[in-house]
């Protein structure tokens, strides 16, 4: 009983561990106060090119289009993985044809979801519509 019982305790002081470490290495890292941020929507297909200029002091990307939702005619999905963007300009990306919002920040395209990505001082985030 005392053997299954360390290892209990020792695999929770392990997770423990790893999720620190998460969280102090990996994690995006989110800069607090006044930012500048651009954000452009291009659906060529639709005709759509937009950019749009905010002045925030949020920290992420997702609560920055949850602010200007309507603006941006931004739909977004939230999945168990994460929130998705499935629309901007109010046209939303067919899956019949393959399609999504392709994020890129900076021109390097996004490996997290608008949730994770977080928001710095004058930089660009793009969303273009694709297939894959």
């Amino acid at each position: 009983m005392n053997k299954k019982i360390r290892i209990i305790i020792v695999a929770i002081l392990i997770a423990v561990l790893l999720f620190v470490g998460y969280n102090t290495f990996l994690a995006p890292k989110a800069s607090k106060g006044e930012k500048e941020v651009t954000i452009q929507v291009i659906a060529e297909k639709e005709g759509i090119d937009k950019t749009f200029t905010y002045n925030t002091d949020h920290e992420f990307l997702l609560a920055l289009l949850e602010e200007h939702e309507d603006e941006l005619g931004a739909t977004l999905t939230e999945y168990d993985f994460g929130v998705m963007v499935e629309g901007m300009m109010n046209y939303e990306a067919n899956q019949d044809e393959n399609e999504f919002f392709l994020i890129t920040v900076n021109g390097e395209e996004a490996t997290t979801g608008p949730s994770e990505i977080p928001l710095t001082d004058g930089d660009n985030y793009k969303f273009e519509l694709t297939t894959y």
